[in-house]
């Protein structure tokens, strides 16, 4: 439960009535739905998953804001978002990327994982694509979005194993796949 002024604040961030991608439990396509029902009635849908590595071999980072009406004030070790009724996965991956760190995405920079992976977790049902971004930098210095991020970190591979594969850190969003798609993202550098 929400206190009042936290819901305010959310909802005029989050926009309810935006439209998602829905689909069923095979990720066959079903009739657009508003993301607030989607969520509310735990609707499968599609997202995207951008983990942005540099050439050095770490993974950029982001803490959520806590605004965020999924896993507000958790660490993520990658970027992205809802796919907008009959969007496409490489599309919505530009266009994340692009919105959330003001980045210009060179096209053939984004890497897609060779399967879309699928959480059944109660509260959210996704199926997600994965992808990886080579970004040559090492800086922090982006335009993020400051609705959807309070922080952002460059962090190396072995200590993002280390806090979603080893320790399973609350702190951050964890994923059934996190292990498989680690192991992708290490053979990528």
């Amino acid at each position: 439960t929400y206190v009042p002024h936290i819901r305010k604040i959310m909802e005029s961030m989050i926009d309810p009535k935006e439209i998602i991608f829905v689909v069923d439990e095979n990720n066959n396509p079903l009739p657009p739905q508003r993301r607030s029902i989607a969520h509310s009635k735990k609707l499968w849908h599609r997202t995207t998953g951008i983990w942005v590595i540099n050439p050095k071999g770490y993974i950029l980072t982001q803490k959520r804001s806590i605004q965020k009406d999924i896993n507000p004030g958790r660490w993520e070790a990658f970027f992205g978002g809802h796919l907008a009724a009959g969007e496409e996965f490489f599309h919505n991956a530009v266009n994340e990327l692009s919105q959330e760190l003001g980045v210009e995405v060179i096209p053939k920079n984004l890497i897609p994982y060779d399967k879309v992976v699928k959480s059944d977790k109660p509260h959210h049902k996704e199926f997600q694509q994965i992808f990886a971004y080579r970004l040559d930098r090492d800086d922090v210095d982006f335009p993020f979005e400051k609705e959807e991020i309070d922080e952002m970190q460059w962090r190396s591979i072995d200590e993002i194993k280390d806090f979603l594969v080893i320790k399973k850190d609350q702190n951050w969003v964890l994923k059934a796949w996190d292990e498989e798609v680690l192991e992708w993202i290490t053979s990528l550098l």
